[in-house]
């Protein structure tokens, strides 16, 4: 999918800085920190930390791109899986989008590869729910991806 598309399909305005980091994560094999990313972007001199950090967490905020906590409580970024495109016309957008980020993820403690597993999802008692409002969940299963495990 084309960059341009991600934005257009959400209805969003894109930047040349939202676009740069977009395009990173989206050439990524696994989750990047901010400073995996800003490392790929040292070629373009415009973009300085904090705009890498604002980019970051608009991303965030509009659901294309989610956080994963990381080692050392470091967060990593990667592209959703999800777009805007496959929601229903009437829907709630960023609902339904923050709905699809409630799920595990398993961490390559070797190579630092990440999975979103969306078949496992955390079940809460009704009496919590009723309680609480979940805004986001972080579950982290870690181990060794299969590359790592079985090397060739």
């Amino acid at each position: 999918m084309k960059i341009q598309q991600i934005f257009t399909d959400a209805g969003l305005r894109s930047t040349k800085a939202r676009i740069a980091v977009l395009n990173v994560l989206t050439n990524a094999n696994s989750a990047l920190s901010h400073s995996e990313i800003l490392e790929q972007m040292s070629s373009q001199k415009e973009f300085d930390r904090v705009t890498i950090y604002r980019v970051l967490d608009w991303l965030t905020e509009h659901h294309l791109i989610h956080k994963i906590s990381g080692e050392n409580r470091a967060w990593k970024f990667q592209l959703s899986q999800s777009s805007y495109s496959q929601i229903e016309p009437d829907s709630d957008k960023k609902q339904f989008l923050a709905n699809l980020h409630q799920h595990a993820h398993l961490h390559c403690a070797s190579c630092g590869k990440v999975t979103c597993i969306h078949e496992l999802k955390p079940q809460f008692p009704k009496q919590v729910l009723a309680q609480y409002h979940v805004e986001s969940i972080d579950i982290n299963i870690k181990g060794l991806c299969s590359d790592c495990n079985h090397p060739h």
